[in-house]
């Protein structure tokens, strides 16, 4: 029998986790058709996306290629969400490229391998929850200044100049130094394409009486990166073939041919120096640590929004996405999660299960063996519009005027994590917003509002009832014991003191000991000390002083009465009158 328990246990675990165990077997013909369609046309938008987020990464094209397939695959059996789909993303790509950048390529698949597991062991260890303290107004913050460092790092490829800077403030002198290089057809070019691809965005919009025109439109809309990346190619090597030179920057020989399947690299070479794996994770820094996190956080909140309000198991999301890194280091893959842009095509597109990663990954690794050779006449300065387009409307300045009436304080978070952000780095940025948005939640386990309020059993006999708003934790326990000592100092008769221990879920040690002082300074002065609405588990935890001080433990304001009615205080109604007045002075 418990052979069939254990069994039966093992085999709902495994569906639970490797999902397309849930969906495939109603898989159907219609569902087939919906999912080809809806994969060709993310196919042809994530192939120019993730050339330019390569690029933006200082990685060569090819490599956003190889970064775009394996997580496809990988979803398709572990993911939950059918709309999300995993690869390489431009706030990936400026992570990734902030701790990398100078290092061999080795440290980039690494730092994916290390992200995969990190992501992993957050999804086996059920820390999603790290990831609620990171606030509406951090984020808002952190994205905005995220999308604007990726537009000034693409206007120099949209402008055909190549340079590299610390922070904004060298960006701008760089930009002017160099502004006598910029290419002229280069900006022409990308600033058509960003205007095509502006107006074509909204076309998906647009409501025509014919339904085919309406679909054409849509079609038009969800395919304008492939369209515009294909036009502007088709003119340079037209230039390239009939006058023999371009007069756009390309991109250059990309690589041909499906990546290798090989573990990343645990030691490499720099210079005539051999790098050790715990060498590479340490020029890695905290690169492990904050990709992973802001990994999730993006991923959990695209599956958020696509999951047609049905809750999201956060657990495998970062399970899955751990497992898409781990696998995509094994072919040369950046770190990578879910993108809304992409997500929200999937969803147009009319997706109806996972099985879309398969047919996307499929057409990646289709254009790794044949379309690499035309990729050499892709203009750098219509990926930089790609990128620029893309990003362009994550810029949320419609939060500020909200938070200036709403709360000005989470107005601040946004602010300070924005210009962080910008001047310093993005993850420096994020780092502050969450540490300066913990300071309410650090003020509330702190300082927590404590209740007295004076309760009566009938006209003459009367209690003091001292109810914490949540809880007790070391933090607050000074507080706790200061408050109540004033309280108590402040009567000057013997009152009958009721502890509400009902927002109680944890006593720990320092609460612990700080409440035996607090206890025996009471007993000194002849207090009647009860415990009301305590739990079985606060109640063992503080079993040595309900015994010590041999406190009686009440479930009910009828069991108060009964422990009061001969001990209780008799006072009139003005000397109670007077204790509520000093009580509000307090």
């Amino acid at each position: 029998m418990n052979i069939h328990i254990e069994k039966d246990k093992l085999l709902a675990s495994l569906k639970k986790r490797v999902h397309i165990t849930q969906w495939i077997t109603n898989y159907s013909k219609v569902d087939c058709v919906a999912d080809l369609v809806s994969g060709l046309t993310l196919g042809l938008t994530i192939m120019p996306q993730s050339m330019a987020y390569a690029s933006l990464a200082n990685l060569p094209p090819h490599y956003g290629l190889y970064s775009s397939f394996m997580g496809g695959f990988v979803y398709t059996f572990f993911g939950s969400i059918k709309e999300v789909s995993i690869g390489p993303t431009s706030l990936m790509a400026l992570l990734t490229l902030s701790y990398t950048k100078g290092l061999p390529i080795e440290f980039v698949i690494l730092l994916c391998f290390l992200c995969g597991w990190v992501e992993f062991l957050m999804g086996i260890f059920k820390l999603g929850f790290l990831v609620d303290f990171i606030s509406m107004p951090a984020i808002s913050g952190f994205t905005t200044a995220t999308s604007l460092t990726i537009i000034l790092a693409q206007l120099k490829g949209l402008v055909g100049i190549r340079f590299s800077s610390d922070n904004i403030f060298h960006y701008a002198q760089k930009f002017y130094e160099r502004s006598d290089n910029i290419k002229v057809n280069d900006l022409i070019l990308g600033t058509c394409c960003i205007i095509i691809l502006l107006i074509f965005s909204k076309f998906k919009d647009i409501k025509l009486k014919s339904p085919s025109a309406t679909k054409a439109l849509w079609l038009l809309s969800i395919s304008r990166n492939a369209l515009v990346v294909l036009v502007s190619s088709i003119i340079a090597f037209y230039f390239e073939h009939k006058y023999g030179e371009s007069p756009f920057s390309l991109s250059g020989t990309v690589v041909s041919g499906i990546p290798t399947l090989a573990l990343p690299k645990f030691s490499t070479q720099i210079g005539n120096d051999t790098v050790t794996f715990v060498g590479m994770v340490q020029k890695l820094g905290t690169g492990a640590i904050v990709l992973p996190v802001v990994a999730v956080l993006s991923n959990v909140a695209v599956a958020k929004a696509f999951s047609t309000g049905k809750p999201v198991d956060a657990t495998q999301e970062m399970m899955t996405l751990g497992l898409c890194n781990i696998l995509g280091s094994f072919v040369q893959s950046m770190p990578t999660c879910g993108a809304f842009t992409r997500s929200a095509v999937a969803h147009a597109s009319g997706v109806h299960t996972p099985m879309t990663g398969v047919y996307v990954g499929t057409i990646i690794l289709l254009a790794l063996s044949f379309l690499t050779p035309y990729f050499y006449y892709v203009p750098k300065s219509s990926l930089s519009a790609v990128l620029i387009s893309a990003v362009l409307f994550m810029i949320d300045y419609k939060i500020v005027p909200k938070l200036w009436k709403a709360n000005k304080f989470e107005l601040l978070v946004t602010v300070v994590t924005f210009i962080i952000s910008l001047v310093f780095s993005v993850e420096q940025g994020l780092l502050v917003g969450v540490i300066i948005n913990c300071i309410p939640l650090l003020k509330v386990w702190t300082r927590p509002q404590i209740e007295f309020s004076v309760k009566s059993l009938d006209k003459k006999r009367n209690y003091l009832l001292i109810k914490p708003e949540l809880g007790l934790y070391y933090s607050a326990s000074d507080f706790f014991n200061l408050r109540v000592q004033k309280m108590v100092s402040s009567i000057d008769y013997t009152v009958p003191l009721v502890i509400d221990f009902q927002h109680f879920f944890h006593v720990d040690y320092t609460s612990k000991e700080t409440l035996k002082h607090l206890l025996t300074d009471l007993r000194s002065k002849n207090y009647n000390i009860i415990f009301l609405n305590i739990s079985k588990s606060i109640a063992v935890t503080l079993e040595e002083l309900i015994d010590q001080f041999c406190i009686r433990c009440c479930q009910s304001e009828n069991e108060i009465f009964d422990e009061l009615a001969c001990t209780a205080v008799d006072i009139d109604d003005g000397a109670g009158t007077s204790l509520l007045r000093r009580m509000s002075k307090v």
